[in-house]
């Protein structure tokens, strides 16, 4: 959180205290499981490589400018810029900071697990991010041949990953949106309790059901 620092003496000790209370403090801010983007201009960020990148580490552990720059080979003054980006779209948010000197470190978290874009939203895209959409289907049925399984149209593929996908973000939006006490969703045990409850309200939906066997119908082994 902003403003979160020491002035301990000397270095080393100020060093040791600082990261000891840190991590203190992060663990007992629970992170949320999932944040359901219904921000049209902040779903545009996620269509960019750099940031999905940052947010994707972010999620690991809390970083700063200067690490996430080393880690993805750009300069500084980039992230730098991507970061304040996604902390005002609320993506994002300030742990704490290091001062050393006159130089101030600040490292960032990101402010959930998972981000899902609203379905509300996928009717009004721009053409870029669903272009990127489009893509990103094309590129995971592309991907499913290198598991052994055969696949006899692949632009159909294409169209039913978009379509699986959808329905994804409908359930997880839904289950997103109960009121559930966030510290009793902890990881790994709140993996895989959210992929048992995706299945099972996907399951109930005549449409998935025929979507899955539309994909069986062309994907085999």
């Amino acid at each position: 959180m902003e403003g979160f620092n020491f002035t301990y003496e000397p270095e080393s000790l100020y060093v040791s205290l600082q990261f000891i209370v840190t991590f203190q403090k992060i663990g007992s801010e629970s992170l949320k499981e999932i944040m359901v983007i219904k921000d049209a201009e902040v779903a545009k960020l996620l269509a960019d490589e750099t940031r999905c990148q940052i947010l994707n580490l972010l999620k690991i552990r809390e970083m700063s400018t200067n690490q996430l720059a080393k880690i993805l080979d750009k300069p500084a003054s980039s992230i730098d810029h991507h970061l304040k980006v996604l902390k005002a779209a609320g993506l994002i948010e300030l742990v704490y900071e290091r001062r050393r000197g006159n130089i101030i470190e600040r490292f960032y978290r990101a402010s959930a697990r998972h981000y899902i874009v609203s379905y509300s939203l996928s009717e009004k895209a721009e053409p870029s991010v669903k272009d990127w959409d489009e893509k990103v289907y094309g590129e995971v049925a592309s991907l499913i041949e290198s598991f052994g399984y055969k696949v006899s149209d692949m632009a159909k593929l294409a169209k039913l990953i978009g379509e699986f996908n959808a329905s994804k973000r409908m359930v997880l939006e839904n289950l997103a949106s109960k009121d559930v006490n966030p510290s009793a969703l902890k990881p790994p045990a709140s993996f895989l309790l959210m992929d048992i409850l995706t299945h099972l309200e996907l399951y109930k939906s005549e449409k998935y059901r025929r979507l899955m066997d539309e994909l069986l119908s062309i994907i085999s082994r």
